[in-house]
Order: C-alpha cells, then structure tokens, then sequence
C-alpha cells in the first residue's frame, strides 16, 4: 500500500460532490488545503470531527485554507449529511474507493462490516502547491485528531 509522507505531492484525484459535480485537487491549489477523510457520513465520531471543522471554517479561512471532506459513501448520503450536520464546505464521494487507496488510507472492514472498506480517519494539509505538509492517521476510527495540531501546522505554514 502507499505510504505518503510530509513533502510528497498529494494525489490528485476527481470526485463527485453532493450534487454530483466532479472536482478536482487541483482546484483548490493557490490556497492551504485542510482535506479530512471519515469513514461513514452520520456516524457519531465522523459527525462530531466534520462539526469542528464546520465551526472552524472562519478561521481557516482567514489562514487562507479550504476546507474538504471525503468519505466512500455516496453523493445521496454526503448531501444528507451536508444539510443535517449545516456543513459550509465540500464533501466528496470516493465511491469506487480508488482515492483512499492512493492516499493510502483504506480501513478494511469497517466494524463488523466484513469486506466493507472505508476511509481511515485521516487528515492531510496541503500547502498552495499541493504539497503535503502534515499527516494524521488512525487505525481506529473512534479516535478524532488533534485540532490543536491541526492549528499549530496551519500556522507553522503561514509564517
């Protein structure tokens, strides 16, 4: 499986968003790039991390970051999600589950789901270049990041 580290260029990839409109790494460069990976749309620990990000997105933004998620559920769910949980930034569908893998992230078997794969919980930050500048993964999907981390990252990029 890949192993991407710190510095490497993120994988660009094409996935659909709520309404079905393909888009692309690529344009989110020229901006920082906060992309988090969940592993299931309305579970409880995806729900409460993608509301943190959502009430944070001010202060991202003033950092000059977009915020993305992406999940392997499919459009229809992600668009539910959106609207119960009032999300304010994108979320995609890695439906075919290719991203996951390029990135490196598959969790197999979600719970006692066997031969469900889903995205690990994962954050990356992407420089305006599209260059990976830090890197959280879990093997357990009950454990959220560290935001705080996430923040001190972010500003180490500006400075």
């Amino acid at each position: 499986m890949v192993q991407l580290k710190e510095g490497d260029k993120a994988p660009d990839f094409e996935l659909p968003d709520i309404d079905m409109n393909n888009r692309k790494l690529s344009e989110f460069r020229g901006k920082n790039l906060l992309l988090a990976f969940f592993p299931a749309a309305e579970s409880p620990v995806c729900t409460t991390e993608m509301c943190v990000f959502r009430d944070s997105l001010e202060e991202f933004e003033n950092s000059n970051t977009a915020v993305v998620g992406v999940s392997v559920d499919g459009p229809f769910a992600n668009k539910i999600f959106k609207a119960n949980r009032h999300l304010n930034f994108p979320l995609l569908s890695d439906y075919k589950k290719e991203t996951i893998g390029d990135y490196g992230i598959v969790m197999k078997d979600l719970g006692p789901l066997k031969d469900y794969n889903a995205a690990k919980r994962s954050v990356f930050l992407l420089d305006k270049n599209g260059i990976i500048k830090y890197i959280w993964i879990s093997d357990n999907p009950l454990v959220e990041p560290n935001y705080s981390e996430i923040k001190n990252k972010l500003n180490e990029l500006n400075n």
